[in-house]
């Protein structure tokens, strides 16, 4: 059992509190069971005589009297005791924290509010208009490798290279199991998804693609495990153990600009932009490490329309987990063939930049 260490000044206030609240309490028995002022001189006056005159203890309320007498000092003692261990500290604040929490728990659903996307967006027009199929290009084999299907090898000799190479292959071995775990519930629910890609060096580990959203999936930094962030620096950094990093959030909020401007700038039927219903959704799962200022950064995104989640060893406990995400994305209606095309081809050029 590990030892408690005996701090000076919390023990002289509970001494004070405990002598406070013994004298209210002891004053007030010995008044209502024995009619005896501890404070009168001369109720000590009259005690004092008695003794001195051979007093002999008969009633029971006189011996519970006196017993009482002898226990003033040490129930004085037990009883600074018990105020010097009572957590009055944690009482006392209690109402700020249960407020906390709840600003916390709000904070929270709407970070997960945020990767969700918006409930009541309505679902894109597809058209109807017949089109021949297209023959297998290069292009189309560096959408199938995104996608972790079979290229023939032709293609996959030349996809690698010139302006159809697809995209980085992230590395992190260690939490690739995690990442590989999400994109099977996903399969596994007929979602369509592309793995492992850039959207101006930006790294991207999942994206799913449903009939009503896209969802932007990346990993936290790889410097370092234990993050503070500060989302108000210029330029915004987190601070880790080995040193300053630059926000992977503002990172991950540019190429979420990117990629929205290059549907608004790319799609677009009749002067209106063709995927306008498509509602573009970022998250960060940090599958790792810890944010030692999680309130600063559950500020930070109820500000700004992105998310961040926790999955594996993160310690954070205030971010919400991946699981409601999943479930979320996993409920929605599947995308089209149109839809998931587009959104590979654009993913292909802006990782070509």
């Amino acid at each position: 059992m590990k030892k408690r260490k005996i701090r000076l000044i919390p023990l002289l206030f509970s001494a004070v509190i405990a002598g406070a609240l013994f004298y209210i309490v002891v004053r007030n028995a010995f008044s209502f069971f024995w009619g005896f002022d501890l404070l009168s001189q001369r109720h000590w006056h009259h005690i004092l005589k008695k003794w001195q005159s051979g007093w002999v203890l008969r009633k029971p309320k006189e011996v519970f009297f006196f017993v009482s007498l002898i226990l003033l000092l040490p129930g004085y003692f037990f009883t600074w005791f018990i105020v010097y261990v009572f957590p009055l500290k944690k009482v006392l604040l209690a109402p700020k924290t249960f407020l906390d929490n709840r600003k916390k728990a709000k904070l929270q659903e709407q970070s997960l509010a945020a990767a969700l996307g918006p409930a009541d967006k309505k679902l894109p027009q597809k058209t109807t208009e017949k089109k021949a199929p297209k023959p297998y290009t290069q292009k189309q084999a560096a959408i199938d490798h995104l996608r972790g299907k079979k290229v023939p090898e032709a293609m996959a000799a030349t996809g690698s290279s010139g302006s159809d190479k697809p995209a980085t292959v992230n590395d992190a071995a260690v939490r690739f199991d995690l990442w590989q775990k999400l994109a099977d519930k996903l399969d596994a629910a007929k979602i369509f998804t592309l793995r492992h890609m850039q959207i101006h060096s930006f790294t991207i580990n999942l994206l799913a693609i449903t009939a009503e959203s896209v969802f932007l999936l990346c990993e936290g930094p790889d410097e370092g495990s234990r993050w503070e962030v500060n989302e108000n620096a210029s330029p915004a950094i987190w601070k880790t153990e080995d040193g300053e990093i630059p926000s992977p959030l503002k990172k991950m909020l540019n190429a979420k600009t990117i990629f929205e401007q290059y549907f608004k700038e790319n799609f677009i039927t009749d002067g209106i932009p063709k995927y306008q219903n498509l509602s573009i959704n970022c998250c960060m799962i940090l599958d790792h490490g810890d944010i030692t200022n999680p309130d600063v950064l559950l500020e930070f995104l109820d500000k700004e329309n992105i998310s961040v989640l926790k999955m594996g060893s993160c310690k954070t406990a205030a971010l919400p987990d991946t699981d409601a995400l999943i479930s979320f994305i996993s409920s929605q209606e599947a995308s089209s063939s149109e839809t998931n095309d587009a959104i590979a081809i654009a993913i292909l050029d802006l990782t070509d930049v």
